[in-house]
């Protein structure tokens, strides 16, 4: 398909104006990895994460489950590691783990997602209690070196926007796999739910990395025959959003992502991630890095983010492959 000129405009115009909030985007040609070992745990499962970085380490920071383990049931702590080169991780100590009987995370803790804002690392995640109702809390540090300084914060948010569908603690109530997206001098928190609409990818806003968040409601509404979308991470690339999440359909199920030039939406097709899941990523001056899941959450895997750009649109490429969108015209 061709883009029309009336969109073509719209995206040459997102690239030029450039981040909102004054900072230079990354580059496209990032520095090549010298290693690229997976992170591994013996006799751990992993599931959802975020890579970071601090005082020259990067940091992974996932759901951890022992093995072995009946189902996903056990998601108590989370793992930590660090590397300086992708060649060799140090494990660490956990630096979270789920609450006392009667609090918002009593049960399990899910899906971290760690952002610095001036000296202060914010980790968001899934607190769930024992009835399965999931919230969205903050945990902070000044030095995430120590595993032991993270402070758990609270709840943060729960779905309050016209239509939204979360029955509330009493009961299962879907809000999970927090991202969380600085642009424009603002903050948007995106999350995994559901409204009278169906399963979304909400978002809210806020001033601040803590809030308080205001729920604006579905940034992204999956095609009818979808569950629950999980694991959602927006990228902004040079004024253009890529919205990356794991379908859940019952038979075209996968990691997807779709563009935007807003990040609010309405998000365009986009196609297929063939490589890993639970994607996240992380980039400063030496470009982009993507983690990913591999096997049954047997790894987390590092690599560059490339972008491509054989049109005015820049196209990810997550490893060796490259995915060409499929445009609205």
């Amino acid at each position: 398909m061709r883009l029309s000129l009336a969109l073509l405009l719209i995206i040459l115009l997102a690239g030029s104006a450039g981040r909102a909030d004054g900072a230079s985007p990354p580059p496209l040609a990032p520095a090549e990895l010298r290693c690229h070992t997976p992170f591994t745990l013996p006799q751990v499962k992993l599931k959802d994460h975020s890579l970071f970085a601090f005082d020259g380490w990067y940091y992974l920071v996932s759901i951890s489950i022992d093995l072995p383990a009946p189902d996903d049931r056990s998601e108590l702590q989370f793992a930590y590691a660090r590397t300086q080169d992708f060649c060799a991780w140090e494990a660490l100590a956990s630096p979270l783990r789920h609450g006392a009987p009667g609090d918002a995370d009593e049960a399990y803790v899910w899906a971290p997602h760690v952002i610095s804002v001036g000296g202060t690392y914010y980790m968001y995640y899934t607190g769930v209690n024992h009835q399965i109702a999931q919230s969205i809390m903050l945990a902070t540090s000044t030095n995430p070196a120590d595993p032991q300084s993270w402070q758990k914060q609270g709840v943060i948010l729960r779905p309050d926007h016209p239509g939204a569908v979360y029955p509330g603690p009493a009961q299962w109530s879907d809000c999970r796999d927090p991202m969380v997206l600085a642009y424009g001098g603002r903050y948007y928190l995106y999350y995994t739910g559901a409204d009278t609409s169906g399963p979304i990818v909400g978002v809210a806003v806020a001033d601040g990395p803590a809030g308080p968040w205001s729920d604006l409601g579905a940034a992204y509404i999956p095609p009818a025959a979808e569950r629950v979308p999980e694991s959602p991470y927006v990228v902004d690339q040079d004024g253009v959003f890529y919205l990356f999440y794991n379908a859940t359909g019952p038979t075209d199920n996968g990691a997807r992502w779709r563009w935007a030039v807003s990040p609010l939406g309405p998000w365009q097709p986009g196609a297929r991630v063939g490589v890993g899941w639970a994607h996240d990523f992380y980039h400063d001056q030496a470009g982009w890095l993507v983690s990913y899941l591999t096997g049954n959450g047997a790894a987390i895997s590092v690599d560059q983010l490339r972008w491509r750009r054989p049109g005015p649109l820049a196209m990810p490429q997550v490893g060796a492959q490259l995915y060409a969108p499929l445009v609205i015209r």
